[in-house]
């Protein structure tokens, strides 16, 4: 299954943004999803990223791992060349 992405959103001049991504998918597993949203500020050189993500994994196969959720705060850079 193909992700989506939902990009960012800017305020005022462009160089605050909300960035958004989400994506959904079975492969291996029954079901796993991620939702991450934050905060971005936009430089000549690329974009610091202050987000909060949330991943969900759940499998019915009957193994060990049948279930795994992971939340929480992420800081990051993206570079443009």
């Amino acid at each position: 299954m193909k992700p989506m992405r939902f990009g960012h959103i800017a305020f005022g001049n462009g160089k605050w943004f909300v960035p958004l991504h989400a994506d959904i998918g079975t492969g291996d597993s029954s079901l796993t999803w991620q939702l991450t949203a934050g905060v971005g500020y936009s430089f000549k050189w690329g974009d610091l990223l202050f987000v909060y993500r949330h991943l969900d994994y759940e499998d019915d196969t009957g193994e060990l791992l049948e279930g795994l959720a992971l939340s929480g705060p992420a800081i990051g850079a993206s570079f443009r060349f």
